[in-house]
């Protein structure tokens, strides 16, 4: 186990986790997550084009994907708690709760449709025990028309 001396932990806390400087001639930013974590990335330049109803362009311009993430240029002032079910963030407990039953309600829907999907075979096993059986009884009959 390595234990982090209290300089080695004030150059993480100043540099973050990740090796900060130039990587590859890119230099990174320093982002924040709404719950307070600090990255450093290289950003991630996107052109971006925005048309009304006619088609006719309204803005256009050059931004930062990393920003869609969520991540900030600045120190959250008020943290926001992290939800593991949409990996995204949310203001309150409550919040993430509701996102878990939202996320539990779709497994189980999708778990359902999969459960559908698998049953073709159940069906064709079925099909064929009825098959069978109508097999049996259409012998029956016969048998009994040839005794009459």
């Amino acid at each position: 186990m390595t234990t982090i001396t209290p300089g080695l932990k004030e150059t993480i806390q100043r540099e973050g986790y990740a090796k900060s400087g130039d990587i590859g001639g890119q230099p990174k930013t320093t982002y924040w997550t709404p719950d307070g974590r600090i990255l450093k990335v290289a950003p991630s330049w996107h052109e971006y084009v925005q048309k009304d109803d006619k088609g006719k362009v309204i803005a256009s311009g050059i931004r930062d994907a990393n920003l869609d993430k969520g991540w900030l240029l600045q120190k959250p002032t008020n943290l926001q708690i992290y939800c593991p079910h949409c990996d995204q963030w949310h203001k309150t407990q409550k919040e993430i709760a509701e996102c878990e039953r939202r996320h539990s309600a779709i497994i189980k829907h999708s778990t359902l449709k999969m459960q559908r999907l698998m049953q073709p075979q159940e069906y064709n096993d079925r099909l064929a025990k009825v098959e069978a059986d109508v097999g049996e009884i259409k012998t029956l009959l016969r048998q009994l028309i040839k005794d009459k």
